[in-house]
């Protein structure tokens, strides 16, 4: 039930196989492990929402190195500066001590590119200069061109065109607001160059660490992990092809 607690001990395992999770206080795995098995369906969500989560002398596992994540999961933390702190550790966060933390997404190829041709103000495609893995429905960002870093845009792909699957061209839910150059100019008379082209980065992971909605982004507090071993080198912190969201706390 929402606001209650969960304590994982040695030789104990919690397996959270259920689609969501009420939003609970406190998952402390002391001693114990807590594990999120993969869904055989690729498009099978999973939510999972608490306030603190403790690893002490455990394990958390959300995919492996060698079996990734390949269903979705989104973790939800919740709190603000206001709430209750774990000594050390804080508050809406995942505190990992003498522990093992995996977090392992989907293999992502590539997570960035670069464009292949100049965008305007007004378009809504782009052409790649890679083959890519994205897909319809996912977000990506595109790098400001301009000495204004908040020139860089968010779109999310509405389309893809792999007719060269070496220039995929993406078709956008939006039209851009700033050009964004992709070219090489010639300068001198030896033939130098200078080759500048705006990066593109794929946002989206299957698996997505995040600050709740309420108050995160408002009020600059969101969510985080504190992996430390005081003492010692025995923690293990693994996490790759991982979204974060509303993530990082101000002040």
């Amino acid at each position: 039930m929402k606001g209650e607690s969960v304590s994982v001990p040695a030789g104990l395992n919690l397996l959270v196989d259920v689609d969501t999770t009420p939003e609970l206080n406190l998952v402390i795995v002391d001693g114990g492990s807590i594990i999120f098995p993969t869904d055989a369906d690729p498009n099978h969500q999973r939510e999972f929402h608490a306030h603190y989560i403790f690893v002490n002398n455990g394990y958390f596992e959300a995919g492996t190195e060698d079996e990734p994540y390949t269903s979705k999961l989104t973790i939800t933390m919740y709190g603000d500066i206001r709430s209750p702190y774990m000594p050390i550790y804080g508050n809406k966060c995942i505190g990992v001590r003498y522990s093992t933390l995996d977090i392992h997404g989907e293999t992502r190829t590539p997570t960035w590119t670069e464009l292949e041709s100049t965008v305007m103000i007004g378009d809504n495609q782009i052409i790649l200069r890679e083959a890519v893995d994205w897909r319809v429905g996912e977000e990506i960002i595109i790098a400001s061109t301009d000495f204004d870093k908040d020139e860089a845009e968010k779109k999310t792909i509405a389309a893809i065109d792999r007719s060269d699957p070496n220039k995929p061209v993406l078709t956008l839910d939006t039209a851009f607001n700033f050009k964004h150059y992709a070219g090489i100019d010639f300068y001198g008379t030896e033939g130098d160059f200078i080759e500048i082209r705006a990066e593109v980065g794929l946002l989206t992971r299957n698996i997505k660490y995040q600050g709740d909605a309420k108050t995160s982004e408002a009020e600059q507090y969101g969510a985080h992990i504190l992996i430390h071993s005081p003492g010692d080198e025995s923690t293990i912190g693994r996490i790759a092809y991982t979204e974060f969201f509303n993530v990082g706390q101000a002040f």
